[in-house]
């Protein structure tokens, strides 16, 4: 039985509440979706957020190995974030750039390897996105309860949340890669978390904001440095996490994948890449910033007097 040319697409479809009618998807030519001037930008975008993200997600893990200091429980959920991360940059993005290639060669399609590259792809962004909402649940802690944090936030819970967020990642992708759930709930799931976290992050700023206006009435002058690079931090984080998944979750709404099959699958390429390259951009947002992750980069690289004069 032949294959519909199709069904990778939708089997990586992480956030698609809806999935199309196999006669209407088996009616669309291939080629028509993606062109080869379109799979040539595809390939080159998904090879550079690789080469980049792997990069700096290989940079935090060898960070975090080879420096004690960076053993702390942020730390524990910046790793797991990082080799999240590091499974979409090294590993799904090339599998990407393969089918993308595959789809206007004519090949046959390996069904085995779409449904491999399905469940990383799925497994992978779960967990990406699950690890930033416990950086962020811990950021909270943190300025909302500091007395209570180091009780509350041991190794062993930290631990015990890290295992749990790779377990709903794995069983996401055992669940959807084959298809056999509906996509609506990876949809309200992914849509849960993006708007927790948004909510989170200005929870953040106006604890931060108001803890920077006590300093300042206890001493005039102090804190407004502080208080900016506070509000830059987190307009770049929520910025750019909406930017990359709000696209993939509201394209289903704004074009139908059951009446408009042919427009939505030109668009979902673009979008799924967006969403992967969240993955890429994350390291750079979270120790990029923190002068011990940039030190210990330094030290890697063996470039410690340029990152000290920064």
């Amino acid at each position: 039985m032949a294959q519909n040319p199709l069904s990778p697409f939708n089997q990586s479809c992480w956030n698609c509440s809806t999935s199309l009618p196999q006669g209407t998807a088996a009616d669309i030519n291939i080629s028509d979706l993606l062109t080869k001037d379109v799979v040539i930008i595809l390939s080159i975008v998904c090879a550079l957020a690789s080469v980049i993200g792997s990069f700096g997600n290989s940079l935090v893990l060898l960070a975090v190995h080879s420096n004690e200091n960076l053993r702390t429980i942020p730390d524990l959920f910046i790793t797991s974030l990082a080799f999240s991360d590091l499974s979409v940059c090294a590993l799904f993005m090339p599998m990407s750039i393969y089918y993308f290639v595959q789809s206007v060669s004519g090949e046959t399609q390996d069904e085995n390897a779409n449904l491999a590259r399905s469940f990383l792809g799925h497994t992978s962004m779960v967990a990406s996105a699950t690890n930033m909402f416990a950086v962020t649940v811990d950021r909270v802690i943190a300025i909302r309860f500091p007395f209570k944090y180091v009780v509350v936030m041991t190794t062993r819970h930290a631990l015990i949340g890290i295992v749990i967020v790779w377990l709903i990642s794995v069983a996401f992708g055992a669940l959807y890669a084959p298809n056999l759930v509906p996509r609506m709930y990876i949809a309200f799931y992914s849509a849960t978390l993006l708007f927790t976290i948004i909510i989170m992050y200005i929870y953040i700023f106006i604890i931060a904001k108001r803890q920077e206006n006590i300093i300042q009435n206890i001493h005039p002058g102090t804190g407004t440095v502080a208080e900016k690079k506070v509000a830059k931090t987190i307009f770049t984080v929520v910025g750019i996490y909406a930017l990359c998944w709000v696209p993939v979750l509201l394209l289903p709404a704004i074009v139908n994948p059951s009446t408009k099959p042919a427009q939505f699958r030109k668009c979902f390429p673009w979008v799924q890449t967006l969403l992967a390259c969240n993955s890429a951009i994350n390291p750079y947002i979270y120790c990029m910033r923190s002068k011990k992750y940039r030190t210990a980069f330094g030290k890697i690289l063996r470039i410690e007097r340029c990152i000290e004069h920064h």
